[in-house]
């Protein structure tokens, strides 16, 4: 289902609110992504947040892929 809207989605997804809360913004090897963080120390990478085209064939940074909390950079 696509949903077009200008309303956040933490309105829309009330429910989910709390999942949505461990979703975070990061670099990781230089790379822009979006993470969920899994507990204990690990992170799964949701979204690449790149406008590089060559980041998107990054395996490493691949949606699915599980990262280590220690590699991320501010």
């Amino acid at each position: 289902m696509t949903i077009y809207t200008i309303v956040p989605e933490e309105q829309i997804f009330a429910e989910a609110a709390p999942s949505l809360s461990q979703v975070f913004e990061v670099q990781y090897q230089g790379v822009p992504l979006q993470v969920h963080y899994q507990g204990g120390r690990s992170f799964r990478v949701d979204r690449v947040l790149s406008t590089d085209p060559a980041d998107y064939l990054n395996q490493s940074v691949q949606p699915g892929v599980f990262l280590p909390v220690i590699q991320f950079e501010n």
